[in-house]
């Protein structure tokens, strides 16, 4: 409750004003004591929590001059102040909302108690209550859709997806469409996630919504889930625009179907291939100088592109770039080294130098373009993340240590750092997830389950690997084979190797050195990039 500064107080009075020093008496008629407001409902609305304070809103009172006194009770948690001027028989009450972020997403109802008091004596030493007038205040702080991961899904296969925002604690949530189409199952993992399982969908776009009973009008959301379909890709290979010598990372574009890969060439360059009506297009190219690592953000419009010292972010077709965001208080001989998105659309960004040293990590708000150094510190970690975005694997360590360092996960849900409870020291093969991160596989060898219990190794000879969308199967790109080798990896083998499916499948020319494979995400086809070309392969089929 809020006392007017200088107010008599009487018991049970939030804000009492004294309208004046008038002598009265119980004779008063009733008419003397009542009092007239301009409205007896308010009502206050913010698009998320993190939008702005409403702006308060004014309620006029009009009384006789035979009222003494007026008082302003008010209560509920959404309304955070009142204040009252009186200019002789009429007062303004100004009733200030509460800060969406300090009260969260939710429904509120509050009222204001506006009562006049009268001289119950001539000389007015007493007073009584005469009329009183009641004013709810309604406050709708809606909970927003921001984002759904993985944004892509394959048309005709159900899946499961991660919907990101704010406020979800807040209402009970009824139900998720996409489109029309109602959510098979959902679950409110918290104030800022859910888990929802959509059916198979027709190819197209669908909006992400919630059903909430309780909120007044559809709550406000900005993620689209885009249904593709399967993509049937010849083997064949792909050259180079120009000599490479280096291949920092490759990404599979499966909104646009493009591959995306960043190289050393002319000191960085970002190349793009696009593929449409059955056949690949020439490779585009923008130049980012010392270009380290891409990532696509959660929502697929944007190319992340990290170099040396900076971040830039490109437009995902035409890979014009944006100004660049310089790491802020990046150490002397530090670069900045790899790059994950977690499906809140928050990069985490490792950072190395050429020894053996912690070195810091930073975030970078795509929304924003700001980047922050955080208090962690991983020695030269590299990462890489599962395609919806929930987990990230980090790994670190360098050639010259004895003692191998812990490996990490980023949980997106919580916004934490864990270390895994493996100790390894990294090697050129980073961190790679399956869609929903029910596996990891660390170094290209260890493979681990969602409880990162180890369940088996693939061969040592591993070069680059991938794992199926679902999680059972994993490809890797064997020297001993020169080829593709598939195992399941769908049980564990409580530590043991697991053994490959059939013979290796050949490839159409070799890669090169540097190798970095992934897949597609309707896991028909693999792609491995090395210093020579890129090799497009139809995942091979179980024997």
């Amino acid at each position: 409750m809020h006392h007017l500064t200088g107010a008599r107080r009487v018991a049970g009075v939030a804000l009492l004003l004294s309208l004046c020093a008038c002598s009265g008496s119980s004779d008063d008629n009733e008419t003397s004591r009542q009092i007239e407001l301009s409205t007896h409902s308010l009502t206050f609305s913010a698009a998320a929590p993190t939008a702005a304070t409403p702006a308060a809103q004014t309620i006029t009172a009009s009384f006789s001059a035979g009222i003494a006194n007026l008082s302003v009770v008010h209560t509920g948690q959404g309304i955070a102040k009142v204040t009252t001027a009186v200019n002789g028989t009429t007062a303004q009450i100004v009733v200030t909302p509460s800060d969406p972020a300090t009260i969260g997403a939710g429904r509120f109802t509050g009222t204001l108690a506006v009562t006049g008091y009268f001289c119950a004596d001539t000389a007015c030493s007493r007073l009584e209550a005469g009329g009183s007038q009641t004013v709810t205040a309604k406050y709708q702080i809606s909970p927003v859709v921001d984002y759904v991961a993985p944004n892509v899904a394959t048309a005709g296969v159900s899946g499961t997806a991660v919907i990101r925002g704010s406020g979800f604690n807040g209402y009970a949530i009824q139900s998720v469409k996409f489109g029309d189409v109602a959510a098979t199952s959902l679950t409110v993992v918290n104030g800022s996630e859910i888990r929802a399982a959509y059916p198979a969908l027709p190819a197209g776009s669908y909006a992400v919504s919630l059903g909430i009973p309780t909120h007044e009008g559809t709550p406000p959301s900005t993620a689209t889930l885009i249904a593709v379909d399967a993509v049937t890709r010849t083997a064949q290979t792909l050259p180079w625009p120009a000599a490479v010598t280096a291949v920092t990372s490759l990404r599979h574009d499966a909104q646009r179907d493009a591959l995306l890969v960043s190289t050393d060439i002319a000191d960085g360059t970002v190349v793009r291939y696009a593929h449409a009506g059955g056949a690949w297009e020439p490779a585009t190219t923008t130049a980012i100088a010392g270009v380290r690592d891409i990532a696509l953000s959660t929502d697929g419009a944007q190319l992340l592109a990290l170099s040396r010292t900076g971040l830039t972010p490109l437009d995902p077709v035409t890979l014009a770039p944006a100004t660049t965001i310089a790491a802020p208080s990046l150490p002397e001989k530090s670069f900045l080294k790899t790059l994950a998105v977690a499906n809140n659309n928050l990069a985490i960004v490792t950072t190395g130098i050429a020894e053996s040293k912690a070195t810091e990590l930073y975030t970078y708000i795509v929304r924003t373009g700001v980047m922050t150094k955080l208090p962690t510190a991983l020695n030269n970690a590299s990462m890489g993340s599962s395609t919806n975005g929930a987990l990230i694997g980090i790994i670190q360590g360098d050639s010259t240590l004895t003692t191998a360092p812990a490996a990490y996960t980023y949980a997106a849900a919580s916004g934490t750092f864990s270390p895994l409870g493996v100790a390894l020291n990294q090697n050129s093969v980073a961190p790679v997830l399956d869609r929903d991160a029910t596996r990891l596989v660390l170094n290209g060898v260890n493979v681990y389950g969602a409880d990162f219990a180890l369940l088996g190794k693939l061969p040592e000879t591993t070069l680059a690997v991938s794992l199926r969308p679902d999680g059972k199967r994993a490809y890797t790109y064997d020297s001993a084979a020169a080829g593709i080798l598939t195992f399941d990896i769908s049980a564990t083998k409580n530590g043991a190797a697991f053994t490959a499916l059939g013979a290796a499948t050949p490839l159409a020319a070799a890669p090169g050195a540097s190798a970095k494979m992934t897949i597609s995400a309707d896991g028909k086809t693999l792609f491995i990039a090395g210093t020579t070309q890129i090799v497009v392969l139809p995942a091979p089929l179980d024997p």
